[in-house]
């Protein structure tokens, strides 16, 4: 079995392009720690109503974030608010740092909407997150591209892209459509390849399909874009691979292309043992809001992937993915693909560099053949409210080596996967609080220093496998193992027993918990 697989570009340059990155012979000369904070927001949106926009941000002690607006002219310092606590946001479900834009009370056009997390604690550092580009609209006066209308069986890129006499392909409905618009398309298959749009988009272009035609009767076949801001909404992506080493369904441009699907599905038609398919390549900087994928060799990567279902593939789930809040993976096996599967892996080749800033919040994987979290080098990340389920007869561990600087493991629901610290593991300010599992052990011939972790409040299966202070044993009472429901039952020594964490107010299914009595694990007692 190969140890460690190949990663998609999006990934690697995500790990060798970030700002903080840091050699990781020594751990980098910083006092204190940081929030690890990300936007929960899809960037170049056009605002024309109330706009609930979200951070999520976590770290050991607390966080506020301070929101504010700026335009050309400046600051509109009227529209500044700070958040103190994560609070429930009805548009994303997720509970989070939420400032609500109101685009009535900005001028029409671009702005930037930009946020500064604050941690509490003494001697720690703030951090303000790369400002987020918006367009106000409440006035109506930006109206870019155009609608236009494509119909691969019955429509002829000589028309003119009206309903009545559509275009045939999705190239030429892209060309005529301008800078953003609507592309509504009629039931067929279309192909992704050379666009031809421009790299230079200011707005979305809204790919769709028209009125009364289901999502699964619009196909998209892979290809390479070439082609800046486009928008998938409620469209299948297909790959057609039968066998060979690497396939992509979108190819992007080097980072100079972003694209966003929103609720599109997306499979391999050949399973997820054909060939080996993952859905962005070439650095495609991807957004991914709701939808799901199947039949796929990975999962695909993306700068912030939200309520989103991941079905039967073959290896790595949310290991080429930066932020992932609210999602779900049922089914990870590689069969004799020789892959490695993992839950998550923080793996980076270069032992010298640090991977950082990787946030899941709120994610569940069951009927997994996999490890749970795994890798080495690790810092400023966050594992929150997480589930993580193996196959029965699945001997693998989530186990982590090398250095871990200022990582946080809170709520985690491990039922059948034990946790191994080994080699030559080194830890600055890394906390695992109100976990759920059912041991954790330290490599006795490799040996790790766990000097800079604090494991506390956690609850452990095996009494003889505990670690750490305030610890609760024995058996968890979950609520309907066979049924994946991992909630506690009254009277579980887990349920109620916890430490309050205020940047984690609820459990994994958006119940808030009891302030005086937080559950360990990530899902609440049933019931309550």
């Amino acid at each position: 079995m190969s140890r460690f697989p190949r990663f998609p570009l999006l990934f690697l340059l995500a790990c060798l392009l970030s700002p903080s990155r840091g050699r990781g012979e020594d751990f980098p000369d910083e006092k204190g720690t940081i929030p690890i904070a990300a936007w929960d927001v899809v960037p170049h949106q056009i605002l024309s109503a109330p706009f609930t926009a979200g951070v999520v941000a976590f770290h050991e002690e607390s966080v506020s974030v301070r929101f504010t607006v700026h335009v050309a002219g400046g600051e509109l310092e009227e529209l500044a608010r700070t958040v103190q606590a994560p609070t429930w946001n009805p548009r994303t479900k997720v509970w989070e740092y939420v400032y609500e834009v109101d685009p009535s009370r900005i001028p029409d056009g671009p702005f930037e909407l930009r946020a500064v997390c604050t941690p509490g604690g003494k001697g720690n550092r703030i951090v303000a997150l790369p400002p987020l580009p918006l367009y106000a609209n409440a006035k109506g006066t930006l109206t870019p591209g155009r609608t236009v209308y494509a119909d691969s069986a019955k429509g002829s890129d000589a028309n003119p892209g009206t309903r009545e006499r559509p275009l045939q392909s999705l190239a030429a409905a892209v060309q005529a459509v301008g800078d953003g618009g609507v592309i509504r398309l009629q039931p067929g298959e279309y192909s992704s390849h050379q666009l031809r749009g421009g790299r230079k988009r200011a707005h979305w272009t809204l790919i769709t399909p028209a009125d009364g035609v289901k999502r699964t009767e619009v196909q998209i076949g892979g290809g390479r874009p070439g082609t800046d801001k486009l928008l998938f909404r409620n469209v299948a992506f297909f790959g057609d691979v039968k066998e060979g080493k690497y396939s992509c369904i979108l190819v992007g441009e080097q980072s100079s292309t972003v694209v966003w699907l929103d609720n599109c599905e997306i499979r391999n038609r050949h399973g997820r043992w054909s060939g080996y398919v993952t859905v962005f390549g070439n650095r495609y900087s991807a957004y991914i809001t709701g939808g799901f994928c199947t039949e796929m060799q990975r999962a695909p990567g993306a700068l912030l992937m939200r309520n989103y279902r991941i079905v039967k593939i073959s290896e790595d789930v949310f290991t080429d993915s930066k932020v992932a809040i609210n999602c779900v993976v049922d089914g990870v096996d590689a069969g004799d693909t020789g892959g490695h599967a993992d839950f998550h892996q923080s793996y980076i080749r270069d032992k010298a560099l640090f991977n950082h800033g990787i946030i899941l919040y709120n994610c569940t994987g069951v009927n997994c053949k996999a490890q749970g979290f795994f890798g080495h080098n690790l810092k400023d990340s966050a594992f929150v409210n997480c589930l993580f389920v193996k196959t029965p007869n699945n001997p693998l561990l989530s186990q982590y080596s090398g250095k871990l600087d200022h990582v946080l493991f809170l709520h985690l629901t491990l039922p059948n996967q034990s946790w191994l610290w080994r080699g030559d593991l080194k830890s600055r300010n890394c906390h695992m609080i109100n976990c759920l599992l059912p041991g954790m052990n330290i490599s006795e011939r490799e040996g790790a220093d766990l000097s800079g972790i604090t494991i506390d409040h956690n609850h452990f299966i095996d009494p003889k496998r505990a670690m750490g202070e305030n610890t609760t044993l024995g058996k968890a009472m979950f609520a309907d193992p066979p049924a994946n429901n991992y909630h506690l039952l009254p009277g579980s020594p887990a349920g109620g027993t916890g430490r309050l964490l205020p940047t984690v107010p609820a459990d994994c299914t958006g119940t808030a918990w009891n302030t005086a009595r937080p559950s360990r694990g990530a899902c609440g007692v049933q019931g309550k």
